[in-house]
């Protein structure tokens, strides 16, 4: 009677066995492969969100490290710069010491050549002066030797005109 009461043959225990197998089968699969997949995968998932904020870390330093050195770039442009201006500061300080030196050089040059110079005219002076004399003195003795003998006889016809004026 109980199974004439169950149309097409139903039967609930074996449908009830079913559905605990199945529930037995489904947490099984939970159990032994759905928990182990989905705990691969938040692993995956964590170790690649891990290398993204690695990566944007590092690209985050590299950056700030590009603007450091774009900073000590144009920090080194402006010591450049400063680097320069003192030695061209530098050097128009050697110049101008080296020009005053050589200017100095060249007045003591100079001095030393006035002074030589005017040694050398003196000297020059003197010895044109001391042939001068000699030229004039031998000219005055020729010029005596020659008039002496002729201011002599003048002297002697003067003494004689003057004895014969005295016995006249």
């Amino acid at each position: 009677m109980f199974l004439a009461d169950i149309p097409l043959n139903i039967d609930w225990q074996q449908i009830l066995l079913h559905l605990l197998n199945f529930v037995i089968l489904v947490g099984g699969l939970y159990f032994l492969l759905y928990s182990p997949v989905k705990k691969f995968m938040q692993k995956r998932k964590e170790h690649y969100d891990k290398m993204d904020n690695n990566a944007k870390t590092n690209l985050a330093n590299a950056k700030q490290k590009e603007e450091e050195i774009d900073e000590k770039l144009n920090n080194l442009d402006v010591l450049l710069q400063d680097k320069r201006k003192q030695a061209e500061t530098e050097l128009a300080d050697y110049k101008a010491k080296q020009i005053a030196e050589a200017n100095l050089e060249a007045e003591a040059i100079i001095a030393k050549a006035q002074v030589s110079a005017k040694y050398e005219r003196e000297k020059l002076l003197d010895s044109a002066n001391k042939e001068i004399k000699d030229l004039v003195t031998e000219a005055t003795k020729k010029v005596v030797s020659s008039s002496t003998s002729e201011i002599f006889d003048q002297f002697l016809e003067s003494t004689k005109v003057s004895d014969q004026d005295e016995n006249n």
